[in-house]
This record gives C-alpha cells, structure tokens and sequence, in this order.
C-alpha cells in the first residue's frame, strides 16, 4: 500500500503540471509582488524543526491523534451521500450531523505537518482522503457531508482552506482540480445576504471568512476566477472601522451599531485583510489590520491573550461581568489559530516582532495550556477564568470546530518561531527548536537551546558551511522588566536596535559561534481595567498564573483585601509563587493545571461571594451549557450548602428568564421559602431570586423544577447559574 502511495504521488506531481501548467508570467508576477510587500518572510514551514520541549510533545501527541482517526469514519457521510459504499462507523457529535464540518480543517492539518516535518504518514493519509472525498464530489460540485449542512459557507472556506495546502504543501493536482469543481458550485448556491455580525441570515454563517482562503486560492493558482470570488465576500463594512480607528460598538455610517459580535469569525475574518494585501500591496488594509490587532489587544484580550467569553467580543463591562458568570471564556483551539494567522501577517508584512507578542501568549497560555483531546474527539473548547473557581474539562460533544482547528495551531508551531530576509534573521519565539537555512549560498543551522518560560534566558549554538554575515535579530518582547543582554562565545556583547521592537548582532558567523540571550522576567499584576485594581490576573513575564483553588478562595480573599496582593516568587518549582502570610494558596503556571484541577485564574476580592454552579450538587440528567446548567425534567434538583457570615445574610439564586422557562419550589433546610418563575417574554434575560433573613451559620439549599409553569412558557425548563451570598 505505502509503494501504491509513492506511485500514486509521483503520478499526481506530473498531472499537478499538466493541470496548472508550469509557473506562468501572471504567478512569476504574484510571487514576485507578494515577496515585494513581505518585510520579512516565514519559512513555510521549512527547514525548522521543534526539538524537545512542550511544543514539540503537544505537537506530537496531536499529530498521533488526528492520524489514528479512522479514514473510512470521516468519509462515511460523503460516500453515503453519493451512493457509494459506506463501511465503518459514525463518528458522531457535530462531524456525523454536518456541524461546523471539520473535514477540510483536517486534511489542511495534515498538510501543514507533512510540510513541517515530512512525514510520510500525514501525507498519504491527507492524500488518501483527498482522493476517497474527491469522488463523492456531484456533478455539479457540490460536496458536503449531507445534503442538510448547518453552515454552508463555513464548510466551503474550511474545505478551500484544505484544499489550497493540499496544493501548496503536498502538490496535489487533484486537489486543484476539487477546488475548481466546488467553487463553481459555491458561485452559483452560496447565498449572498452578507448580513453584518449576528445578522447573516438563514444559512449564511461567518460568510465573511471567505475571502482569505480564496486570496490564498489565486496565489497558489494564478486564476482570476478565485480573487474575484474573494472580493465577494470582503466584510467591508467591519473592516473600515478599524481604517477609522474607531471601536467595533461605535454607530457606524449607517447609523446603526452593534454592542456583540461572534469572537473568534470576527478575529478570523482579519486575515482576509493580511491576504488582500498581499495580493494588491495596497497599504490601507495593512493598516486596517494593524489597527485591529491595537484595539483587539487594548479592549478584548485578558491577560492571558485569550478573548471573547461566550464567543461574544464585548463591551468591557460585559466582559467583566461575564468573568464572573460563564465558564466559557475562550474558545482555545480556534482562537488561537485566529491570533496566530493575523499577528504571522503582520509580522511579514511590516517586519516589527510586537505581534510576536500575542503569539507568545496563545502559545503559552492558550492551545499550550490545554489538555489532551479524548479518543471519540472531545476536545479543548473553552479555556475558563471564572472568577469563581474554574477547572480544565474537554467539551462534551466530539468533533466540534475546535477539532478542526487544533491540528492547523499545532502545525504552526513550526512556522512561528523564526522569520527571515535575505541577511536577517528574526527570533520570534523562544523555544528549543533547529533552523536550517541558506545564506549568501552557505548552509546554515542554527539550534536554539531553552526551558524557557521556566529559566529566563536561550542559547544558540550556529554551524555555517563556510563563514558568511547575516543580522541574528530577537524579538523584544513588552513583558521585559530589564534590559535584554547577550554573550557571544562566552563574552558580553552590544545588542543594537534597527526598529521594529527587535535588537540584534550583524556579523560574520562561523561554524562554534554560540549566542545567549538573557530576558529579565518579574512578577507583575495585569488589570483587565487599568481603572480599577479588580479584577486582576498574576503575571511572570508571558506566563499566566492561577492560585490553587483546591481548598477554596477564603485565605486568598483574607489576603488581598485593600486592593492588594504581596508576592514572593520563591516557590518549589519554576515559576511557583507563594502568597506572603498564606499556609496553604499557592501560585502556578496556568498551562501547569491539569485536567479538573481547581484555580483562580483572575481575582476580585471586592466582589460578592458567588459559588459556581460547577461546585454544586445536581441530580441525574442536567445539561452543561458552560455558564449554566439546565433542565426539563421535573422533580429535577439542584442542591448547594452556603455559609452565612456572623451579621447574617442571604442569597441570590443566579441564572436566566427564557420563553420557555418552568417554576421551581426552593427550600432551605427543608423548608420551602418560595417558588420562583423563569419564564421570560424574551431569551437570556436576567433571573435573580434572592432569599433574605438566614441566621449566621450553614444552609441547605434546594432547588426543584415543578410541573406548574407560566401559561406562557413553551416548556419548563430550569437553569442554575450560580447562587450568591447577600450580607445585610
């Protein structure tokens, strides 16, 4: 089979030229325009390879996942589709019922780690699927999974996406053959609504991702006809806020504005700006870009890098709020992707290393904080910072978007780390890796040596085939708390600065040359609100910290009354902190925690205290709605003891009003005190029950969904998203 494959391979080499011909005078012109408007280029995933260190052991454990997934599950939907013969199973969740398919996502997955790595697997397993998907392509070019796809755009730009790296990084000329068929049926089926944020219409979801892959399409394939099809979908309309310098929630021209949209399409959506550039050179969407990334970092972003709580960006007093409320703050794997797409453009394009910045967050503190994807595909959705008490958990339905995400992320690893002209190159990422590259037509390697986040500091060790000079440059990251500094062979040496946040040493290297760099790294408090000391998160350079919530919150709330929190970084591992006068609250590396482990990750002492609903007690058959939990079955309970301080208090019981919300009967210490509606005329309006008189000292609360509800509602359902504490 694998001899089958190499044939097969070859074969698709030479029709790949048959197909699209050798390079002709119109992609000779767009290579050569792209790199004019490059500052600086990535390597494509050539030449680097990751050694060992947690990027490499997180790359390869998703490698291993996405390659033991069974071919014939993830084509059975296709071929049934097309009448083919179907074997194997379902893979279930959002894949089996054509949700967000992941299926181009995938194979772009496999594409990328062939490039970076030149495994052979990937290959012939993307190839594989590629030819076996092919077939199942109608007639008339129409591809899904079933003939009811939720998220018809979504899907098309997603399989665009797979197929352009299937051309780019594998050759394949049945891949650019797919391209042409599914796009001539997108041209003639996909709807054109292009409504603005939430309102896309029936069917046109995240529409305006589109144009990338498609800009991408022409570059790879000098046709016209995909950068015509891209200006269709150029979101125009939300881009220019950002060439006006304004924010996303101001009234816009038309008069209308918008105070929600979707966080990681309206983040994606940007990389269509970095693709249009490249493609024209004209400077205004470069400048649009940089200006999202401004006001993205400043307004939307915690400290961590993540953004969006509850997939919405936000006001910042909604995301206030919402840190206190839901435990979906950001969706990790695509979000992380959409971050690391936008700052590769900018770093490219204008060749200043601060959007390295954001890399090195979502990198740490994002994908590389979260934990293994399960066998049945349940994967890392939210990264949770509720200020409540939080805990790593996969997502309960398998195979959603953020599968189709993670293998491209991790792919990009590769792809992260360095940038380069042709007599400089630029370290963006510290982490241990080895580059290999031509110079001046000598062959360079250059191994980067690190435990870097853990140990300040990286070493590089530099074996040229015959002396030549290049600039070896390194990003200066905002987080500093002193002045880099280096050594050359053991000896201190000037670092210059030629702009562009990076410094650097421009010399002729040899074969020994070895290079330290030293990154002064301090503990530090980042503010979601400059404003307001609260709410705060614990910083040691790019690192997230989270305090131990594993015996609860009282000590840390006892120590950081007056708005502050004294630190002393002398814990027993790297980067452990502990807290001056706590026995017991500890500070760790958010990417440390493991799955269901406790944590604080932002703090607000000055805040009512709130149990989550994740602490709580609830019998059998309640939903996880990732901010609340929820039901339809009446007789159904929810059970929690609260504490009652010396002065007495009560408490509030938090969730939301639906048009479809039931009664419930709430006890304390058995006593029913109340029954509580949570109908609504509307969908997630605010609900707050509050139970007021509780003598000091523990109570049971119980919450039960009873058969009478509003004449109104069209169901009974309950939901509990909290209960708070009241003091008198």
């Amino acid at each position: 089979m694998h001899r089958l494959y190499q044939l097969l391979a070859i074969f698709a080499g030479l029709l790949l030229l048959v197909v699209l011909g050798p390079k002709s005078h119109a992609q000779h012109r767009l290579l050569q325009r792209e790199s004019a408007v490059r500052a600086l280029l990535p390597f494509d995933y050539q030449g680097v390879t990751l050694d060992d260190g947690p990027l490499r052991r997180q790359f390869d454990e998703i490698r291993f996942d996405y390659l033991r997934i069974p071919t014939d599950a993830m084509l059975k939907g296709f071929r049934q589709r097309a009448g083919l013969p179907a074997p194997g199973s379902d893979l279930g969740g959002w894949y089996s019922s054509d949700v967000f398919h992941v299926f181009g996502q995938i194979m772009s997955g496999l594409a990328r780690m062939y490039a970076a790595t030149g495994d052979p697997a990937c290959k012939a397993r993307a190839e594989m699927l590629l030819h076996e998907w092919s077939i199942c392509i109608d007639p008339d070019g129409y591809f899904f999974y079933s003939k009811h796809p939720n998220a018809p755009h979504y899907i098309y730009e997603k399989t665009v996406g797979g197929l352009v790296d299937m051309i780019q990084y594998c050759g394949s000329a049945e891949a650019a053959s797919s391209l042409a068929k599914i796009t001539r049926w997108a041209e003639a089926n996909l709807g054109k609504k292009r409504g603005y944020a939430f309102n896309a219409g029936d069917g046109d979801t995240e529409w305006y991702t589109l144009s990338e892959n498609l800009y991408r399409a022409y570059l790879v394939t000098g046709d016209v006809r995909y950068r015509n099809f891209a200006r269709v979908w150029e979101y125009t309309e939300y881009w220019d806020i950002f060439g006006r310098n304004q924010s996303i929630f101001d009234v816009r021209p038309n008069g209308q504005n918008t105070q929600g949209y979707h966080a990681y399409s309206h983040v994606n959506t940007l990389s269509g700006l970095g693709a249009r550039y490249l493609v024209t050179g004209d400077r205004h969407y470069l400048d649009r870009l940089s200006n999202a990334y401004d006001w993205l970092n400043t307004n939307e972003c915690f400290a961590t890098g993540g953004y969006g709580p509850n997939e919405l960006l936000a006001p910042r007093d909604v995301l206030i709020k919402l840190l206190g409320e839901t435990h979906n703050t950001f969706e990790t794997q695509c979000g992380s992707w959409a971050g690391f797409k936008m700052c590769k453009y900018l770093i490219s394009c204008t060749g200043d290393a601060r959007y390295g910045d954001w890399i090195e967050k979502l990198v740490i503190n994002g994908i590389g904080a979260s934990i293994s994807m399960s066998p049945e595909g349940r994967v890392f959705y939210y990264s949770d910072y509720n200020m409540r008490g939080a805990a790593k958990k996969n997502i309960g339905e398998p195979w959603t978007c953020c599968t189709g995400t993670r293998p491209m992320a991790a792919a990009d690893f590769h792809d992260l780390i360095y940038f380069h002209s042709d007599r400089e190159l630029l370290v963006n990422l510290f982490t241990p890796s080895t580059l290999r590259w031509k110079v001046q037509n000598s062959s360079v390697r250059v191994e980067q040596k690190t435990k870097f986040p853990e140990a300040p500091s990286t070493h590089f060790t530099i074996t040229t085939e015959r002396p030549c000079s290049f600039r070896l440059s390194f990003r200066t990251p905002g987080w500093l708390s002193g002045k880099m500094t280096a050594k050359i062979n053991r000896k201190e040496c000037a670092l210059t600065s030629n702009g562009g946040h990076q410094v650097g040493i421009l010399r002729k290297w040899r074969t020994g040359d070895t290079v330290e760099i030293n990154l002064p790294m301090a503990t530090r408090i980042e503010r979601f609100n400059p404003a307001s000391p609260w709410p705060a998160a614990v910083m040691i350079g790019p690192v997230a910290m989270a305090f131990d919530n594993s015996k609860g919150s009282h000590e840390l709330n006892q120590l950081t009354t007056g708005g502050k929190l004294a630190l002393l970084a002398n814990g027993a591992r790297p980067l452990d902190v502990t807290l001056v006068g706590a026995k017991t609250t500890t500070l760790r590396p958010f990417y440390s925690f493991g799955p269901g482990e406790k944590y604080l990750l932002y703090i607000d002492p000055d805040s009512p205290e709130r149990i989550s609903y994740s602490d709580m007690q609830f019998s059998d058959g309640w939903n996880d709605s990732g901010g609340f939990r929820f039901i339809n079955r009446v007789g159904a309970t929810a059970k929690v003891t609260i504490d009652i301080p010396e002065s007495g208090g009560g408490f509030r019981w938090l969730g939301y009003r639906f048009d479809d919300g039931g009664r419930a009967d709430i006890q304390v210490d058995g006593n029913s005190v109340g029954v509580a509606d949570q109908y609504g005329p509307g969908r997630d309006l605010a609900f707050d029950y509050q139970v007021h008189g509780l003598k000091p000292g523990k109570h049971t609360i119980t919450i039960t969904l009873i058969a009478d509800k509003s004449p109104e509602s069209k169901d009974r359902f309950l939901n509990v998203a909290g209960i708070e504490i009241i003091q008198p």
